[in-house]
């Protein structure tokens, strides 16, 4: 069984890139969805108007969409 130098050089490297590839698409994937979770929208009820309204900002109160009540957040 004879190999050439070229087959004895191409194999390993594309293995090794090939694996490489891989690592990158999961870390990629995985930074994508802890970059979801944090950016979840959170829940709002305003105490006045009964208006239900979601809001993506990570702020201890938010203000009403219809009336401008400032609101805390629905705790599940």
């Amino acid at each position: 069984m004879s190999v050439d130098l070229t087959q004895l050089f191409f194999w390993p490297v594309l293995v090794y890139l090939i694996v490489i590839l891989l690592c990158w698409t999961y870390y990629l994937a995985r930074e994508n969805a802890a970059r979801l979770v944090s950016k979840q929208n959170r829940i709002y009820r305003c105490e006045i108007c009964e208006h239900v309204y979601l809001d993506a900002r990570d702020v201890p109160l938010a203000r009403c969409t219809r009336c401008g009540n400032l609101n805390e957040a629905v705790r599940m």
